[in-house]
């Protein structure tokens, strides 16, 4: 009987493709051809010729599945939407900046950043490149009520019960001062026959959210002209922005002047929203004095545009490396029109500011905030590696009632 030949009657899986190899037909093998992986039949017997060369198959192969490319999906634009509603949302919560697990946001509610030069945090929540210049030491009026300007804490009164008649911090800022030697029933007593320490007991007060002086001056109206008890130790006038870290402004002794007021002054060109008078370490037993009426000194702050400044975030770990940063961010021609990338630049880093590397591109969105205020997606920039992920605001060409570019707010994505 003859034999016939069929040949294969089914293809060969042959792996992954070997130069050397002899391929026959029907043999199947995988290729990678300009990084994308196929799958290619032989069509005819063939050796050292490859399956395919820029997407095109050899003349002795055919394709049996064809590779795609990987598909880089943009993600940029999306992030920068959500960051935009996460400073919408911070805006309308007159929120302090925050985290995100992958973002950072800041509408400048208050001063966070890391480092600022010649720039200017505004209390209508955005920054500019300006300086500021402290006037000379003015006086509140002494027969004006300051009730609605302090809220008052006095641990001498909760802790001591110091108090003589009718005397209260409260009437030491009411407008109103006593004649001397009055007999006591409206003087202001603290520390008598006690022990108050130092940042313990106090008087204190608090010019309330929002607000904030620059104190340089002290000044008060004695009951007599006798030492009460023996009131001669130091004590000290402190300022703070949080209640908790304290700035000691000022060391004093009090006078014992019944004919003028005694004033104090120094300098100072911090504004606090918080200032205090606190015994110097402790006072003992019998340390006490008697007033009539405080003033504050104020100084006024005078701010002006600078050409250039310089605002950078503070330290932001995250837990793992990074490449890219992109963001958006507010801002509004307060004067003139600025050129993004010009006047006003925002640079990213990676690694704590080793390295700086300007935003990719500025490209203006729909606003979604009130008239003037502009918003602007950064486009993703690629940086050193890195886990402190920081931004940094560069202006330039500043002139008052010129070119004045204000910082309304900022997200950044990683």
């Amino acid at each position: 009987m003859a034999t016939v030949n069929l040949g294969r009657i089914k293809p060969v899986y042959r792996g992954v493709y070997n130069n050397s190899t002899a391929y026959v037909v029907d043999d199947m093998v995988q290729y990678t051809d300009s990084g994308i992986l196929s799958t290619y039949i032989c069509t005819t017997a063939s050796q050292g010729n490859a399956p395919s060369s820029s997407g095109t198959a050899h003349g002795s192969w055919a394709y049996l599945a064809k590779g795609v490319a990987e598909q880089t999906v943009d993600l940029s634009g999306i992030k920068s939407d959500i960051t935009a509603l996460g400073i919408r949302e911070a805006t309308n919560e007159a929120s302090a900046a925050f985290n995100l697990p992958n973002s950072f946001i800041d509408t400048f509610a208050s001063d966070v950043l890391g480092t600022k030069t010649n720039v200017i945090v505004d209390s209508g929540g955005y920054i500019y490149a300006g300086s500021s210049s402290v006037g000379s030491n003015v006086f509140e009026t002494e027969t004006n009520s300051r009730a609605s300007t302090y809220d008052l804490t006095d641990t001498f009164q909760s802790a001591l019960g110091l108090y003589s008649s009718s005397g209260s911090l409260a009437k030491m800022i009411d407008g109103t001062i006593p004649a001397a030697d009055d007999g006591g029933a409206n003087y202001y007593l603290h520390a008598q026959g006690n022990t108050a320490s130092e940042d313990t007991h106090y008087m204190r007060w608090d010019r309330k959210a929002g607000n904030s002086a620059v104190y340089t001056g002290f000044k008060y109206w004695n009951q007599n002209n006798s030492t009460q008890y023996g009131g001669t130790d130091n004590w000290k006038i402190k300022g703070s922005n949080d209640a908790t870290n304290w700035t000691t402004l000022h060391t004093f002794t009090w006078t014992h002047n019944a004919s003028n007021p005694t004033s104090h002054t120094w300098s100072n060109t911090t504004a606090y929203r918080y200032i205090q008078i606190t015994p110097n370490s402790s006072l003992t037993t019998s340390q006490a004095t008697w007033q009539r009426e405080y003033v504050w000194g104020i100084s006024a702050i005078t701010n002006s545009i600078n050409a250039t400044g310089t605002a950078i975030q503070a330290a932001n770990t995250v837990g793992s490396s990074k490449t890219k940063v992109s963001g958006t961010m507010m801002y509004k021609d307060n004067a003139g029109t600025a050129t993004l990338g010009t006047d006003l630049k925002i640079y990213f880093t990676c690694n704590g500011g080793s390295n700086w590397t300007e935003a990719a591109s500025y490209n203006a969105i729909t606003p979604v905030y009130s008239t003037g205020i502009k918003q602007v997606r950064l486009g993703e920039t690629t940086c050193t590696a890195g886990t402190d992920i920081r931004y940094k605001a560069v202006w330039a060409n500043q002139a008052s009632s010129s070119k004045e570019t204000q910082l309304h707010a900022i997200g950044i994505n990683y």
